[in-house]
């Protein structure tokens, strides 16, 4: 599922039944108005967290885009010009499980920072407490 990301839509679709040290790619198209006009990805600095709870600080993320495990990808297999990214979380980086968020922030050089979150559901793996203790 490719998350479409626009100015007026603030919340990204769910995630439901991620099992907990499960790898994920998360694909997201950013665009500039609410038709559909991809947005240039190209200079932007892009930022991707999971969260506890929807407003915590990304200093109290449980993963980042800047721990190991998690690839931020903006060219290559995307195309930043067309507003795509993708996130690709390794195996056994996420751990626990119950409720957490997502969000994405998009801040161009030139103009305003925007983010979006949604909500993650992550669940055990294989039957055990998938490392909630």
């Amino acid at each position: 599922m490719v998350h479409e990301i626009t100015p007026s839509r603030v919340t990204l679709a769910p995630i439901e039944a991620w099992p907990t040290g499960d790898s994920r790619t998360l694909a997201f198209t950013v665009a500039v108005d609410d038709s559909g006009t991809p947005k240039d990805l190209s200079n932007d600095t892009i930022r991707w967290s999971l969260l506890r709870k929807p407003y915590a600080e990304r200093s109290d993320a449980v993963v980042t885009d800047a721990d190991a495990g998690v690839t931020l990808q903006t060219d290559g297999v995307v195309d930043p010009t067309a507003g795509e990214f993708r996130v690709d979380v390794a195996e056994d980086v996420v751990t626990g499980w119950g409720p957490r968020w997502q969000r994405v922030v998009v801040d161009p050089p030139d103009d305003s920072r925007q983010s979006w979150r949604g909500p993650v559901t992550l669940v055990a793996r294989g039957g055990g407490d998938g490392g909630n203790a």
